[in-house]
């Protein structure tokens, strides 16, 4: 007799965490709901229903995908950032909850603004971008992306989400990609560039070097996207935007020193879920 959904689950579970795989049965449910098809729900409704040979083998292989180290994210082919479900694939980053202080601190500078024009550089998978469209129904948002395929991704997500026509996107080089009118135009930059030092990068998770590089890779100390974009952000804000960044826990005293210099008056810090310094705002 084959096994049931709640007798694999149990296994997988323990199978899980004799390998050090952290949320054990989550991921054997997301797995097993990826592969039948159901809602992580109609698992436990359907608990004593049988797996068929063919769902048992196709199970099997996403496990060994996971357990060499393919982010859970690349296999289901989603990943759910805030309110929503978003597409992503080996090309982009998969979302992280780190991001959410990001767009709740762009939502705290863009209040005493009615309407406006937000930029998004390095959108990826277009996390941010979709989400402030969802949250800013009267702007208008931009979305950069040096990677074509990254392009892709996002174009995909804004027409799942019918925001397509409120998000336009460009692939280029950060502000190269953008006409030469939309300088003094953003109320708002916002960014979650590639912030780990080249040096890092070797000794970090199989799972997180499976992420795209370009999208890691901050060169020197993490700072060289990071600079250019302060370099040249104040060319594109309206008088009184900001620019907001993502960054590492030991590199906002980097930011306030590089965006003094490029002319912004007050630079804010903002701590993530673990209490460590993750957001600048420059203004």
């Amino acid at each position: 007799m084959n096994p049931t959904i709640g007798w694999i689950l149990t296994q997988t579970t323990l199978f899980f965490k004799k390998h050090s795989l952290e949320s054990a049965r989550l991921e054997a449910e997301l797995l097993l709901s990826h592969v039948l098809g159901l809602d992580r729900l109609r698992l436990y409704t359907d608990h004593d229903r049988p797996l068929n040979s063919g769902e048992i083998n196709k199970y099997k292989e996403v496990i060994s995908q996971r357990l060499s180290g393919k982010p859970l994210a690349y296999i289901t082919g989603e990943k759910q950032f805030l309110n929503w479900d978003f597409y992503v694939t080996p090309d982009v980053l998969v979302p992280r909850p780190e991001t959410e202080i990001l767009i709740e601190m762009v939502l705290e500078f863009t209040k005493d603004w009615d309407e406006g024009q937000i930029l998004d550089l390095g959108t990826g998978s277009g996390v941010v971008a979709l989400s402030l469209a969802h949250y800013l129904p009267t702007y208008q948002i931009d979305a950069v992306d040096i990677s074509p395929a990254a392009i892709g991704v996002a174009k995909e997500n804004a027409m799942r989400q019918q925001l397509n026509e409120r998000v336009a996107f460009y692939s280029g080089d950060l502000f190269a990609a953008l006409p030469v009118e939309k300088q003094g135009s953003y109320t708002g930059i916002v960014s979650n560039p590639p912030y780990i030092p080249s040096e890092v990068i070797p000794s970090l998770s199989k799972e997180v070097r499976a992420e795209p590089h370009t999208a890691l890779d901050g060169g020197m100390k993490g700072m060289e996207i990071i600079n250019r974009i302060i370099e040249s952000a104040g060319k594109y804000l309206i008088p009184g935007g900001f620019l907001a960044l993502e960054h590492g826990y030991d590199q906002f005293s980097l930011i306030k020193e590089a965006a003094t210099k490029a002319g912004f008056s007050k630079v804010y810090s903002y701590k993530d879920y673990s209490n460590l310094p993750r957001v600048a705002i420059c203004q």
